[in-house]
C-alpha cells in the first residue's frame, strides 16, 4: 500500500508530515486531505481563529512528488446574506 505524506501550509509557515499514512490510493489520500481540512477549519473557528484565511494541504509520495495539492478556506454560509454574520461551511472533496 503507498504511503501519502499531507504538509500543510499557511501563508506563514509549512508544517510537514514526517510520518505519512497508509492508504490505497491517491483518491482515499483526497478524501483524508478533506477530512483534514474540514478539521483544521473547525479547530480554527473553535479557537477563534479567522476560518477565512487560505490553507493548503500538499499531498506527496515517499520521494517528495507532489501529487495533489488542496487550498481551503470557510467562507459564509450559503444562502446567508452580506450582513448575516459569517459561519463556517463544510469543506467539499476538492478534486
Amino acid at each position: 500500500m503507498p504511503r501519502f505524506y499531507f504538509h500543510y501550509r499557511t501563508d506563514d509557515e509549512l508544517i510537514p508530515d514526517v510520518d505519512g499514512s497508509d492508504l490505497p490510493d491517491l483518491e482515499a489520500a483526497e478524501h483524508n486531505a478533506a477530512a483534514l481540512a474540514k478539521a483544521i477549519v473547525e479547530h480554527a473557528a473553535s479557537t477563534g481563529g479567522d476560518t477565512r484565511l487560505p490553507r493548503s494541504i500538499e499531498i506527496t509520495d515517499a520521494s517528495g512528488e507532489e501529487l495533489l495539492y488542496i487550498v481551503f478556506w470557510a467562507g459564509p454560509k450559503v444562502g446567508s446574506e452580506e450582513d448575516d454574520e459569517d459561519e463556517p461551511v463544510d469543506v467539499p472533496t476538492v478534486h
